[in-house]
């Protein structure tokens, strides 16, 4: 059930008298939460967004009587050298305006009697900014719950294992547009995909783990393919999809219910 879709009559009745054999999950709200950014040069700069519209998608038919509220599309910034540099594209807000964002939605749902939420984000630097407005949430309207999952939290490690030793596409390279998620976005979003390069344009860029602005001129990419998409293929996200689809109704039930 689309939150966005309904009038707010039928709001107001599916808050107030849940439909027949909806059981534990009516008065769940599946919040989508996404960014607008490079994803290299094959994937869409909403791929994140994309990513967790079908996740919520998948995850509500698995829980009657769920709602899916409209999806918040823009997320904080990605430090530039996860994106390879800064490139044209980039849509996001700050950090103090994402939270008051995020906090306001959950706390209007929690208004209505909405109190079990589920914040389904595929952009990793917007987590901790989520877990701010669920703490601040939970403490301000009783009985409220926020569940805050990205799909690689339920993926499985055998499972991505198993996928780096089948591929050869070793887990330390396959991050941002890397293989899997490419791989997800070409299942997911055919239509907005392009063919996967094979490598960081002219040598991958120098990597490290702390952060330095601006960012320096050896780790930074001409195209934004900071690891490798290298083996990236439509069949691999279906298997990521179902994967993750599995895992994270079943996270959902064991948290939520």
């Amino acid at each position: 059930m689309m939150l966005g879709e309904m009038t707010w009559p039928a709001f107001d009745d599916a808050t107030r008298n849940p439909a027949p054999g909806t059981g534990e999950d009516a008065g769940m709200v599946i919040v989508p939460v996404g960014a607008v950014e490079p994803h290299g040069p094959h994937l869409p700069l909403a791929a994140d967004t994309m990513i967790s519209d079908y996740f919520a998608g998948r995850l509500v038919r698995d829980l009657p009587g769920a709602l899916v509220a409209p999806t918040i599309g823009y997320g904080v910034a990605t430090p530039p050298q996860r994106l390879g540099g800064d490139f044209p594209g980039v849509l996001n807000v700050s950090g103090e305006v994402f939270t008051r964002l995020v906090g306001e939605v959950l706390a209007g749902l929690a208004r209505h009697g909405l109190r079990r939420l589920v914040v389904v984000n595929s952009a990793i630097d917007n987590i901790s900014f989520l877990c701010e407005a669920a703490r601040i949430v939970t403490d301000a309207v009783p009985a409220t719950r926020v569940m805050i999952v990205s799909w690689w939290d339920v993926v499985g490690e055998d499972f991505r294992d198993a996928l780096a030793a089948e591929t050869g596409v070793a887990r330390d390279v396959d991050h941002h547009a890397g293989m899997v998620e490419s791989s997800l976005v070409m299942h997911i979003a055919p239509h907005a995909t392009r063919p996967a390069p094979a490598g960081a344009d002219g040598g991958p860029p120098r990597r490290f783990t702390y952060h330095v602005l601006p960012l320096p001129a050896d780790a930074a990419t001409a195209d934004g393919v900071v690891y490798t998409a290298a083996g990236s293929s439509p069949g691999i996200g279906a298997r990521v999809a179902e994967q993750v689809a599995y895992q994270l109704a079943d996270a959902v039930r064991r948290e939520m219910r």
